[in-house]
This record gives C-alpha cells, sequence and structure tokens, in this order.
C-alpha cells in the first residue's frame, strides 16, 4: 500500500525571504520546525503552508528530513517574523535565524545536565510612596493581560529597578516569563546578581559572550517554560518564548539597541511591536527617553509614570560652564584650572570625583611629522586610534592594529618619521592626573580597561570600597552605578559630540551628559557639575546646566517639527558598498537613475557615507527624507525592484537610521 504523501512550502532560516516546497509523509501542523536538504546543505525551516498540488514535478520535490517535536512556532511567532522582515526589509530568514538561533537544540537531546535553581524566594523592598505608587499603577496594568507601552520616567538614582522589580513579582505570580533587555553585554552581570539577590532564583542570560553550551540550555529553558526571569541583548528579544508575559526594556534610549550590520533594526521599536502582537506589557526604562519615545508619549501613544525624586532624597547637583577659551591650558593639558581645585578639594575631604571624556584610548589621531599625514587605518576610512596601555594604534571599527613602536608613516615612507598625537582620549586624560595628583588613586572605567562582567563587578566594588579616589571614565560608567562617596563630576571635552551633521547629535550629547551628571552628590553633600566647553552659549549645553530636561525636549521636538525630521516624519538610508570604488560608484548612478519622483519625498545622494570605507568595502549612501511619515519602504522597494543589480556592489538599507556613518 503506497503511503500518502503531504507537500508543504518551509522557509528556511536562510539569507532568502521565498519559501521552498518539500514532500513529507505524515501531517504536520503549521509552525512545524523541521530539518531539510537545500543545495548540498541541510537547514532548520518551518512549515508555512499545507500544498494540495505542488507547482512542481513530483519527483523533483525533495523530503523533510525530519520534523522537531521540542516546539511548534504560534501564528503570533509568524505574525512578529513577518512584521519586522517586512518593516525593515531584511530577508525573512535572516529574522528565522534569530528567532531560532541553534538547530541541534530542536533535533538532539541535550548531554549536558543542567542545575539551575527555579525556586524563588523574594526580598522585601521598601519602597518610597513614589516608586510605590508607580509599581502599584503599572502592576494594575499587568492584570489587564493586554497590550500596553508604560514609560518608567524617572531621575538617575531615582529607583527605577527597584520599581520594576516589584512588577516582575507580579508577573511571576501569573506565572509567566520576563524578558529584561539591556543595551551592553558588560552591564548583565552586574545586573544579574542583583536579579539573583532580590528574587532568590537564576535568571537565564542570552547574549553573544555567552558560551554555545549555555545557549543550548538557555534555549532549552526558554522553549519549555522553566526559565521564568531572561536577562540579555537585543538579540534576546527574537527568542521563541513559551508563555512570554512582560517585557523590560532598560536604559530604552540607548544608540546599542540599534543593530546596525546583518539585518539592521531597532530592538527597543520591535519590542514595542512584539509586544502588541503578543498582547502583553512592555515597560521602556530610562533617566533620559529618546525623542521617539519622549513623542509617542505627548501623542498618547504611550502611558507614562514619573519619579522626580532620587530614593534616598539626594538634591541634585549644582551644574557650572567652565569656559575653555578663558582657560588658556598649555599644551597636552584638558583638565580646568577650575576643575583642578575642586578635584584638589575633594580628596582632601576624602570624596571622590569623577573625569568623563566619552573617548577611547591615549589619542584619537596621530600625524606624521614630516609630511602630516594622518595614520589611518588600511581597511576603513577612519584614523587609528593610539592605545598607550596595549601599545597599538587601533580601528575601533574593524579592529586592525598597528604597533605604536614599529611606526612608518606609509605617506612618505619616512622610517625616522616622528609622529605627534591630536586630541584626547580616557588615557590622556589619566596620564594628566596621574601627573597633577600624583599621591591620589586613580583607576580608569572603560570597555578597554574593565573588559569582562567580572572586571566590571571587581571595579565597582573597588570604587564603592573608597579604593580609589578619581575615577575616568567613558560611556560605560553612566550605566546606574551609584557611588556614595562621588560628589564631584568634571566632564571633559563636553563639545565632542555636538560636532558634526548628526541630526542627532544635541539629543545624544544632552542624554550622554545627564546621566553622568546624575552621577554626582550624597545625602550629607550637594554635588557639583563642571562642564568644559568651548561653546558655553550652545543652547544644549545651557539646557544641562539648568538640569530643566523637560525644556530641552520641547526645545529639540519644536526644532524636529519644523524640519518635519524624525520622530515627526521619517528618514531611510541606502548604502551601497563593495571592494572597487568605480562599480559603487556605477551602481550609484544606475540607482539614480531609476530614483521615482514623489513629492514631499526627499532623495539626498549617492553620496560617500562619512565612513566612505568600512571592513575594505568603499561604501556610498542615499538618504531619504519623507516628510509626511508614510511607508517609506514601499517607496524603497519600488525603486530598488527597477535597479540592474551588481552582484559585486551590496545593498543595504537602514530603516530610522541612528547613526549616520
Amino acid at each position: 500500500m503506497t503511503k500518502k504523501q503531504y507537500f508543504v512550502n518551509v522557509l528556511l532560516a536562510y539569507n532568502l525571504s521565498k519559501e521552498f516546497t518539500y514532500k513529507i509523509d505524515k501531517y504536520v501542523e503549521i509552525g512545524s520546525i523541521v530539518r531539510v536538504p537545500f543545495r548540498s546543505k541541510k537547514y532548520i525551516g518551518i512549515v508555512t503552508e499545507h500544498l494540495k498540488k505542488p507547482n512542481f514535478q513530483k519527483s523533483k520535490i525533495k523530503e523533510v528530513d525530519s520534523v522537531s517535536n521540542k516546539l511548534l512556532f504560534k501564528s503570533k511567532h509568524l505574525k512578529f517574523l513577518d512584521w519586522v522582515a517586512k518593516y525593515n526589509l531584511i530577508d525573512r530568514g535572516n529574522i528565522l535565524k534569530m528567532m531560532l538561533p541553534n538547530s541541534d537544540i530542536f533535533f538532539k537531546e541535550l548531554k549536558k545536565k543542567y542545575e539551575i535553581n527555579d525556586e524563588m524566594n523574594i526580598k522585601l523592598i521598601n519602597l518610597n510612596n513614589e516608586q510605590l505608587k508607580a509599581s502599584n499603577y503599572i502592576s494594575t496594568k499587568i492584570k489587564e493581560k493586554k497590550y500596553q507601552t508604560v514609560v518608567i520616567d524617572g531621575v538617575p538614582g531615582s529607583g527605577k529597578t527597584e520599581v520594576y522589580f516589584r512588577v516582575i513579582e507580579e508577573n511571576l505570580r501569573l506565572n509567566t516569563q520576563v524578558l529584561i533587555l539591556f543595551p551592553e553585554v558588560s552591564l548583565t552581570s552586574e545586573f544579574v546578581k542583583r536579579v539573583k539577590n532580590h528574587f532568590g532564583l537564576d535568571p537565564d542570560v542570552w547574549h553573544s559572550k555567552i558560551s554555545p553550551s549555555q545557549k543550548k540550555i538557555s534555549l532549552d529553558r526558554i522553549i519549555n517554560g522553566k526559565a521564568k526571569i531572561i536577562v540579555g541583548a537585543r538579540s534576546a528579544l527574537f527568542l521563541p518564548f513559551k508563555k512570554l508575559g512582560l517585557m523590560i526594556i532598560d536604559e530604552e534610549h540607548d544608540g546599542s539597541y540599534k543593530q546596525e550590520e546583518k539585518g539592521i533594526y531597532q530592538a527597543r521599536d520591535m519590542a514595542v511591536v512584539r509586544a502588541s502582537i503578543e498582547k502583553i506589557l512592555l515597560l521602556l526604562v530610562s533617566a533620559t527617553p529618546s525623542l521617539e519615545t519622549s513623542y509617542n508619549i505627548l501623542k498618547k501613544k504611550y502611558d507614562k509614570v514619573s519619579l522626580t525624586h532620587k530614593y534616598q532624597q539626594i538634591p541634585f547637583p549644582r551644574v557650572e560652564i567652565v569656559d575653555m577659551k578663558k582657560e588658556k591650558l598649555k599644551k597636552d593639558e584638558w583638565i580646568s584650572k577650575t576643575l583642578r581645585v575642586q578635584i584638589e578639594k575633594n580628596i582632601i575631604e576624602k570624596k571622590q570625583v569623577l573625569l568623563f571624556i566619552n573617548k577611547r584610548g591615549y589619542a584619537p589621531v596621530i600625524i606624521c611629522k614630516a609630511c602630516g599625514h594622518k595614520i589611518t587605518c588600511k581597511n576603513c576610512s577612519s584614523y587609528l586610534v593610539e592605545h598607550l596601555h596595549s601599545k597599538n594604534l587601533l580601528c575601533h571599527h574593524c579592529g586592525f592594529k598597528l604597533n605604536s613602536f614599529k611606526l612608518e608613516c606609509s605617506e612618505c615612507k619616512n622610517v625616522d618619521a616622528n609622529f605627534i598625537d591630536y586630541g584626547v582620549g580616557i588615557e590622556k586624560v589619566f596620564t594628566e592626573v596621574s601627573r597633577l595628583f600624583p599621591t591620589a588613586r586613580t583607576c580608569m572605567f572603560s570597555s578597554d580597561h574593565v573588559k569582562s562582567g567580572s572586571d566590571i563587578t571587581k571595579k565597582v566594588k573597588q570604587i564603592l570600597n573608597h579604593e580609589y579616589d578619581i575615577i575616568i571614565g567613558t560611556q560605560l560608567i553612566t550605566k546606574g552605578y551609584h557611588f556614595p562617596l562621588l560628589t564631584c563630576v568634571g566632564i571633559i571635552d563636553a563639545d565632542m559630540t555636538l560636532r558634526g551633521g548628526d541630526m542627532r547629535a544635541a539629543e545624544k550629547t544632552y542624554q550622554l551628559l545627564y546621566q553622568v551628571a546624575g552621577r554626582a552628590g550624597r545625602e550629607d553633600a550637594n554635588g557639583i557639575v563642571y562642564i568644559q566647553s568651548y561653546y558655553p552659549k550652545n543652547g544644549t549645553i545651557l539646557s544641562l546646566k539648568e538640569m530643566d530636561r523637560n525644556k530641552f525636549y520641547k526645545n529639540e521636538l519644536n526644532y524636529r517639527k519644523i524640519s518635519q525630521l524624525p520622530p515627526v516624519g521619517k528618514m531611510a538610508a541606502i548604502i551601497l558598498s563593495g571592494h572597487k570604488k568605480n562599480e559603487v560608484d556605477q551602481s550609484c548612478l544606475q540607482l539614480l537613475k531609476c530614483a521615482p519622483n514623489i513629492s514631499d519625498i526627499e532623495i539626498y545622494g549617492p553620496a560617500p557615507a562619512p565612513l566612505s570605507r568600512l571592513k575594505g568595502n568603499f561604501r556610498q549612501r542615499f538618504l531619504i527624507h519623507d516628510k509626511k511619515s508614510r511607508n517609506i519602504q514601499k517607496f524603497i522597494t519600488n525603486w530598488i525592484v527597477k535597479y540592474p543589480q551588481n552582484s559585486k556592489v551590496n545593498i543595504t538599507v537602514d530603516i530610522d537610521p541612528y547613526n549616520f556613518i
């Protein structure tokens, strides 16, 4: 008796959007995970459709290799996949790869047994009235069991984490899973300890630094519902949760939520979509919400709870602007005389000082004294940054490095050339501090000096134990740490992020420096913040002095409205890249000829991307500005489909660009 054959369409976890037809000798449900032959390999995929009559000759249709019984993709998972792919113009198979990140887990039993504490033992937190009111309000929203986005908008040190911990307690009583996203991998280890200390259980962790074996264990627990609290970076958003009940995006304003390559997307925005499809509550948490989030609050799309006071009633710091044009510093001096006096005073009073400079390394530019050539990366159009502690010149985009002791100028070929450094990085500030305050105990807090979670934990503990008097930090130090002895913050080169043509420059600068300023102050002493600036009358700098965040946001939104820029209007970028510059240039001209002409949609370019060469590829860019904020994806799709594509030139689309590199 001949077995009945079924025919199904399968979407592969592969760089394609189309589905392929396979045959199988048993009925399988839509959403079943299968392994199938494709070309010369086997790939994981999901069944998306049953076919009565295949469009191909039956004898040429390949058979499904195996079917997994571990997980059935639900319709809401498929809906989320399709939405993300369509909005970001990414191949559907690429999204599926993120949702099914390990094929072995679906077809093999785990050999390694894992022992993870899943027993809850919740410690009570004493919340102040403001925190209690916020947590109670959000907890009522969870019980409604429907989609809502609520913003926890709290000043630095107001106890935002404690508020959402109380909300998580409510969610765990409903026996659903909680996902907490962080922008930086390095932040998760400290937070995992806080979770374990409060809830008594081990959270599951998901990010790029987790070993493959640990990822298998976590994925298995997420699929079968044993994982109650999942802490991760942006990629964790796509995991196939069994019963997701709450999502939390901490530091929602952070640019690290934007995936910039291999499928570009904004994790915060995709979290809003997933929450709406799952019909669950999403919490966006920040002391400086993004302008997009603020705009959505104004438009009543998001709800908001506010924490306006620091948890321990610490007063806001006093902010002073130091006009660097009046300071007349000598060569290689970066710390103003005004700030030096305050540092000395703090050391005498046995208090701590934070000096903030958002540049890694020693100097951002190295110049040949003989010919004036600036040393650049061989793969990118970026300058190599001098790193004194590793004795290297390093590219922060591709990782290329040169030994700073064996340096030869590539332009004049002078082996005896002298090189001079230009600009300031964290290591140069450290050198100056060591010279000015030789007896002070000083440390650096950046991704070059605290590379892992354990390094951060150790360094934070040392700072809390007052083993250091002066902390010199980059953006990493702004991520929610509270140092009780820290009363003085000095911001070196506050104008750095205001330079260039980035429309988000003011917003990014304000968010970063506001967060830094929030580190200053303690229970028995007012904090003071010194902002060193060559443009003391700049609107962003003046807003920081007033610490009037609402005023800054109002002004910035008005500017965006007048210019019809995001979040009011819509923007997208099309980047063409390839190994040969002439091929990229030619493709740009061909694409330009196909450009549609629609009123209120402006096309700028082609022009070299600000980083015109990246990782060996030459890059040209088009910017699309839609003043009416319509379906820009449809516009781009209709445009690109007319373009005679060159296999040697890659086209990447960035919807809602964040970094204009």
